[in-house]
């Protein structure tokens, strides 16, 4: 596989032994109607080396479509590693084994979702800390032409009605920084699907007349990501972000189930983030700063 490029898509028809599956646009569109527009949509697909097809399509940010895989994050780190992908480049795959989101729970899914791995850009300082909020709040804001107003609940997981249609989880990797994302595009899961106790019910988009196929959808989520970051860092203060994502945050002023590690719980009410960018509750008059945990609304 070629060195980075700047821009376009490519389809990894080869694969990556142990990682991710042969693929071809014909294999896609079989997965799911959304896939089978994308590869109309993207055509037609030319050889740029013995194992990578590229797609006619216009300038942006670097896609990889990959085959099924352990995780889109296993393969993006791999692509990074061998200088392939770049910051903002991303990996996207129609079915994954191995996906995980916080807490190292399995991340559901089935075709016509989203399942990608986006490669962050370095921040410095506090941005760097504050990344998953960042995420959160940038791809809920390029996600509301798409299915309505969407809520982060703390620190990074999507809301559409109250309902998780989404979420984020970034890891450190040697040299890069993941986002790993999955979004309920075309199916989310039952209750008997999610594990005991788990924190809301899910939901999948409204709506997927209005979709333009799983890969056209992810290249403007991210185009509109890489612009609202670069725009974001440059204009605000990590302050003036957080006073901005506090519009955006989930259940402020409702009582909250909190879970913290060890199995602790307790209840609380939701007041907003920190200057860190903790999520700030108030029980029973004391106020509580949690930095990792998750919250459930009662």
């Amino acid at each position: 596989m070629p060195e980075s490029d700047a821009s376009g898509v490519r389809l990894l028809a080869e694969g990556l032994p142990g990682l991710a599956d042969p693929i071809s646009p014909d294999s896609l569109a079989s997965f799911h109607p959304l896939w089978a527009s994308d590869m109309q949509t993207f055509a037609p697909w030319n050889h740029c080396d013995d194992r990578t097809l590229r797609a006619d399509a216009p300038p942006g940010s670097a896609v990889v479509v990959c085959g099924p895989c352990s995780s889109t994050m296993d393969v993006a780190r791999e692509l990074v590693s061998r200088g392939c992908l770049g910051v903002f480049g991303s990996v996207i795959a129609p079915v994954q084994t191995l996906g995980r989101g916080q807490l190292r729970r399995n991340w559901l899914s089935a075709p016509g979702n989203v399942l990608a791995t986006l490669v962050c850009p370095p921040a410095q300082g506090l941005w760097n800390d504050l990344r998953p909020l960042v995420l959160g709040h940038l791809l809920a804001e390029a996600l509301e032409d798409v299915c309505g107003p969407v809520r982060v609940k703390w620190p990074n997981d999507l809301l559409l009605d109250d309902k998780k249609i989404g979420g984020i989880l970034v890891e450190e990797r040697p040299g890069c920084i993941l986002a790993g994302l999955g979004l309920n595009v075309a199916w989310a899961p039952g209750e008997s699907d999610l594990r005991d106790g788990h924190c809301v019910a899910a939901a999948q988009f409204p709506g997927l007349q209005h979709i333009p196929g799983v890969l056209g959808l992810w290249r403007m989520l991210v185009n509109r990501m890489e612009t609202g970051y670069t725009t974001l860092l440059e204009t605000f203060t990590p302050s003036d972000f957080l006073t901005i994502f506090r519009s955006r945050l989930a259940w402020v002023g409702r009582r909250v189930l909190v879970t913290e590690g060890a199995g602790v719980r307790y209840e609380a009410r939701v007041m907003g983030v920190s200057g860190i960018g903790e999520l700030v509750l108030d029980s029973e008059g004391r106020e509580i700063r949690l930095l990792a945990g998750d919250v459930t609304p009662l």
